[in-house]
């Protein structure tokens, strides 16, 4: 069972009970499978996205509408699991963030991350802009999250990730501005990512 189906239907029990949730998490995993197989010429850069994010929660959404949940209900049970996630890695950040030098040098280290994690070999494409002292500044013009959810029919959905970024870099330290005002998600021409030590 992916772990993702498996935690968004823990969470959508809460309200609905055990019958319903143990049915779409059933009917989830089988989407979710039939996505993979349908998809099996992903890079291996690519699956690190789709099979393990974009894939379990396009199958949650479609399996939880036809199950006659409304659309709104459905994405807010997945938006809800990735904010729980970045409650508990917020803290695991913060730390990092407050180890000595450390802040002043988040820049730098976020764009390496985002040049190896969200590289082209998986499907992201970007526009390098000027960045100005400690700061990372990029646009994001093209994002597989974006586009696999427009593909299956439930572009709506792809904010909850975007959603789950900003609750999870937006207060890393006080000193440091997680400054994104625009993303695909969310229906704007690219995601204007800027992180600056201040």
């Amino acid at each position: 069972m992916n772990r993702v189906i498996r935690s968004v239907c823990a969470i959508m029990e809460e309200e609905t009970g055990k019958g319903q949730a143990l049915r779409i998490r059933e009917r989830a995993q089988k989407r979710y499978e039939a996505l993979c197989t349908e998809n099996a010429g992903d890079s291996r850069a690519l699956r690190a996205h789709t099979y393990s994010r974009i894939y379990p929660c396009i199958a949650l959404y479609q399996a939880m509408i036809d199950d006659g949940i409304d659309p709104k209900k459905a994405d807010g049970y997945i938006g809800e699991y990735f904010q729980r996630i970045a409650r508990v890695m917020e803290p695991h950040v913060q730390r990092m963030a407050r180890l000595p030098g450390m802040a002043s040098r988040m820049p730098k280290f976020f764009m390496k991350i985002a040049e190896k994690m969200f590289g082209t070999n998986a499907g992201f494409v970007y526009e390098f802009l000027q960045s100005h002292g400690n700061e990372a500044r990029f646009n994001m013009v093209r994002c597989p999250y974006h586009e696999a959810c427009r593909r299956y029919g439930c572009e709506e959905l792809t904010h909850v990730f975007c959603d789950g970024d900003d609750a999870g870099y937006g207060n890393m330290h006080p000193r440091l501005y997680w400054g994104r005002t625009k993303t695909l998600g969310r229906g704007d021409d690219c995601c204007d990512f800027l992180i600056r030590y201040r």
